[in-house]
């Protein structure tokens, strides 16, 4: 009779560099870090960016994000075995259409003009980001995430808020995403989210997720405090009360209704 041997001191352990630990754990997103710890622990062995995202109960696209994040630092580098460019174009055509409202800012025509400025004076200087690879990595993004290739107008309202607000590339692509999920990819509309967000001292990506998910439950207890009302077949004069939300939408169609009304003055 055979003798079985379990050896109950082996360790199956994940070695974190030193040098990780010294440049990077201070300053990545907490997602990011999580997603790193992932990659690491399954180095070598075959795995797509959903399992991945249900692994850390994070979504699909805070995977791809990450990984873009950790292939620009130049720590790794996706195999064709793991996370494909291809998923990630698939994702983008596929991507659910979500309106989302957003709180009040306070945007004066004022401060589109002065922003149109800066943009018209950056789109004659692309030199000294041509061969800025955050910058570039940017285009690329937008490039990928548009319906179409960015136009010049486009272009300047990215280089806009990378140059002038000092936004971050996460929460640039960030905002490209939102916008591209909604549709509403023009350099105005994208100019005011933007302006909202900088308004309101956005700096990270975790930061404006926070945003998003905040309005997104707003109008949420919105339409269903709508439905009850019109459910009880009694008017309610504090819920039927509506006020007129500004969106990015009404803030850019304010400013063209006041252009076209100095136009005709």
């Amino acid at each position: 009779m055979g003798t079985s041997i379990v050896d109950n001191l082996a360790v199956h352990v994940t070695c974190i560099s030193d040098d990780f630990l010294d440049k990077y754990l201070g300053t990545a997103n907490g997602d990011y870090i999580k997603v790193y710890l992932f990659m690491l622990r399954h180095r070598g062995e075959q795995f797509s960016k959903e399992q991945a995202a249900d692994a850390l109960n994070l979504t699909d696209k805070d995977i791809e994000r990450a990984l873009r994040y950790w292939e620009k630092q130049g720590v790794f580098e996706s195999s064709s075995g793991s996370i494909q460019d291809q998923d990630m174009e698939e994702e983008a055509e596929h991507r659910i259409v979500r309106r989302r409202k957003v709180k009040k800012a306070a945007i004066t025509e004022e401060d589109f003009l002065e922003a149109e400025e800066k943009i018209e004076t950056l789109q004659g200087t692309v030199d000294d980001v041509e061969t800025d690879e955050e910058f570039n990595s940017i285009l690329y993004f937008a490039r990928q995430m548009l319906p179409s290739l960015p136009s010049v107008r486009q272009v300047g309202a990215l280089k806009f808020m990378y140059k002038e607000l000092k936004m971050s590339s996460d929460v640039i692509e960030f905002l490209i995403e939102y916008c591209a999920s909604a549709k509403k990819t023009t350099y105005q509309y994208m100019q005011a989210v933007a302006m909202n967000w900088h308004e309101q001292g956005v700096a990270t990506v975790a930061q404006a997720t926070e945003l998003v998910k905040s309005i997104e439950e707003s109008k949420n207890k919105k339409q269903t405090s709508r439905a009850a009302s019109k459910s009880s077949g009694k008017a309610n004069k504090f819920i039927n009360l509506e006020q007129r939300e500004v969106d990015y939408d009404s803030i850019v169609n304010l400013r063209t209704l006041n252009r076209m009304k100095n136009v005709t003055n």
